[in-house]
């Protein structure tokens, strides 16, 4: 696993520069220098980003970080993406990331509130057609920020895959669907066979905004079932609880291994645990 999945306050959300990038300017390079006193939090961050051995560019940072001053030099030695971690923890909702203009440090919103809005407001009132697209760009987007490593949607020969991730080193495809009418079992047969076409480990997560019909899920589930479900109402929920993604799939993968159900509301199952 990468360094930046234990930097507390990294956002994989906002970051849209390439792994090899942020590896080479954050966790591959190295910075040892003394700031001299009097100094801000700013003024350090500057200069890890302007004295590494590899420099940062620096897009923006938050004048948050203009306060307190100090009255002793500061000392930094390690890698970039560690010592900004560090000093990112001494303010309440601070993040750093970085863009093809370079590093950016400031207050943002928790997660999961942003991507509850983003749901709602991006996605959820666009015409039908093109919320269905939005919504596989807005779920890789999800997989990422909670370090599933994705892939975007992509085309073999005879049919379409929404998109995959790997979780405990079990790679997952995904089937996304936004429409007004619940999922039955024909379109869960269909992503069963497709599954079934790939490696034998291979998982399934079917994700379906409007949810499943009880007599679909009841059809399909009498036979050997790779995948589980999950629905739009129960995204909503993960979001407003503040929930690991990686941990309601894990927790959905488990009870459908111990009980043959590819689908249980994750709040039935959090009240069970």
């Amino acid at each position: 696993m990468s360094d930046w999945y234990f930097w507390s306050r990294f956002s994989e959300y906002d970051n849209t520069v390439d792994s090899d990038t942020l590896l080479r300017l954050t966790q591959d390079n190295v910075i040892s220098h003394s700031v001299q006193a009097p100094c801000t939090q700013r003024d350090v961050v500057e200069q890890i980003a302007q004295r590494a051995h590899t420099p940062i560019a620096i897009e923006s940072v938050s004048d948050l970080l203009r306060e307190p001053t100090f009255s002793r030099g500061r000392s930094i030695f390690g890698t970039p993406g560690k010592a900004l971690d560090d000093i990112a923890q001494n303010y309440p909702n601070m993040h750093w990331w970085l863009t093809e203009k370079g590093l950016n440090m400031d207050v943002i919103k928790p997660l999961h509130v942003r991507l509850a809005e983003r749901l709602a407001e991006e996605v959820g009132k666009l015409p039908p057609q093109a919320r269905g697209y939005a919504f596989e760009r807005f779920l890789d987007m999800t997989f990422s920020a909670f370090g599933l490593a994705p892939r975007k949607s992509f085309r073999l020969t005879g049919e379409q895959i929404d998109g995959s991730f790997q979780l405990d080193n079990i790679t997952y495809l995904v089937e996304a669907k936004w429409q007004d009418t619940l999922v039955g079992s024909h379109d869960l047969y269909a992503f069963k066979g497709v599954i079934g076409s790939k490696a034998a480990w291979a998982r399934g997560l079917f994700i379906s905004y409007s949810g499943f019909s009880p007599d679909g899920l009841e059809a399909f589930e009498r036979g050997e079932k790779p995948l589980i479900c999950l629905t739009g109402d129960e995204l909503r929920y993960i979001f407003a609880q503040g929930f690991d993604l990686a941990e309601v799939i894990r927790m959905k993968a488990r009870h459908a291994a111990e009980t043959g159900q590819i689908f249980v509301q994750i709040q039935d199952i959090f009240s069970r645990s």
